[in-house]
């Protein structure tokens, strides 16, 4: 019987770790990966385009999804993004619905606001987000701080950006 237990217990082990889901590619490199985006003006922007003085934000959105137009007029309200950090916006939906969006809130009168097509999906890949909006948080050396889905507050944006 004892051994029988133990029998059973080693293969609930087992068996266990077989069912644990993978690491998103995010939590295993924790650095800002090379990307590119496709900008409004059909050109494309990389990581390369960012500056090394500020961090990151990756947003990742979709124009229609009203979660994300609440986030994204929060982060317009907060200096600590808007002028301090630089926010990389990220969709898969097409260049009329991301330029619709773009001028809806005036994103051209703000500088370290970048926003394109992911064509190829890399980011949803990259995050395996179970909701949008993600923000994906990243020190100005590149380095992975934090990962928030779904509406953030205030509260949680500026502690990931300290």
């Amino acid at each position: 019987m004892k051994k029988l237990l133990i029998l059973l217990t080693v293969m609930g082990i087992g068996f266990g770790s077989l069912a644990q889901e993978p690491v998103s590619p995010y939590l295993k490199t924790k650095k800002l990966p090379a990307f590119s985006l496709l900008n409004i003006d059909s050109v494309a922007f990389t990581q390369t385009a960012l500056s090394k003085e500020k961090p990151v934000i990756i947003m990742l959105f979709n124009p229609e999804c009203g979660h994300c137009k609440d986030q994204l007029r929060l982060l317009l309200k907060m200096p600590e993004v808007t002028q301090a950090a630089q926010l990389v916006m990220a969709t898969t939906e097409t260049l009329d619905k991301i330029k619709a969006f773009a001028e809806t809130y005036n994103l051209a009168n703000y500088p370290s606001i970048f926003i394109g097509r992911d064509k190829r999906s890399f980011w949803g890949g990259y995050f395996q987000p179970k909701t949008i909006p993600v923000l994906a948080f990243y020190d100005k050396d590149g380095n992975f701080k934090k990962l928030l889905q779904g509406g953030s507050k205030k509260k949680e944006i500026l502690e990931a950006l300290k």
